[in-house]
């Protein structure tokens, strides 16, 4: 009997132990270098309206509506003078969104300033979309009502919502997202920024 009971209290003992959990070697294999997470990036500036194409009215187009020589002449002539002008104020505006994220970046922005670099920005902005909807007002007050509707049924509405909803869907295809702020499709509403 005691033998037996021996027997038990090993068998007894030596059974939790190959009860308890064993660890287990678990290894998780990453392919390709590991890189840190990246900042987000800067939130792009809102499109301005685009007008007709900048080098004025495509000849084939220009041809299908029944547009006069003087007229394509003209249009291009407003076009470049508008581009040109474009260029100081696009360069404007790119400073004005430089120097404020430059002060966003700070430990400690300060509150006034910020404020002033965003109304500094707005007007730029302001000064580029006058431009583009200046150039559209002047394209179509020179191709008159008539010429303006054929040129509208021929290459789509020149309103700010129609070529808006272009740039939003190209920045989409090229893997950007829209702005935060940035005038949205109709139809879809404005994306805001997180905070």
């Amino acid at each position: 009997m005691m033998k037996k009971l021996l027997c038990a209290l090993v068998i007894l003992t030596a059974v939790p132990a190959f009860a308890q959990d064993r660890e287990e070697d678990v290894r998780i294999r990453m392919h390709g270098p590991v890189r840190a997470p990246m900042p987000p990036m800067p939130p792009m500036p809102p499109e301005p309206p685009m007008a007709p194409p900048s080098f004025g009215i495509p000849a084939d187009v220009a041809a299908r509506i029944g547009l006069p020589q003087n007229l394509v002449q003209k249009v291009q002539d407003l076009s470049f003078d508008a581009n040109e002008a474009l260029i100081g104020l696009e360069a404007d505006l790119k400073r004005a969104q430089l120097v404020l994220e430059k002060e966003l970046r700070q430990p400690a922005p300060n509150e006034g300033t910020v404020k002033d670099l965003v109304e500094k920005v707005g007007r730029a902005e302001t000064a580029v979309r006058q431009n583009r909807v200046g150039l559209m007002l002047a394209i179509k007050k020179t191709l008159g009502p008539d010429y303006w509707q054929k040129l509208e049924a021929e290459m789509g509405p020149m309103g700010m919502g129609s070529m808006q909803r272009r740039i939003l869907i190209q920045r989409r295809l090229d893997g950007v997202r829209g702005a935060p702020g940035a005038p949205a499709a109709p139809g879809q509403e404005r994306e805001e920024p997180k905070r």
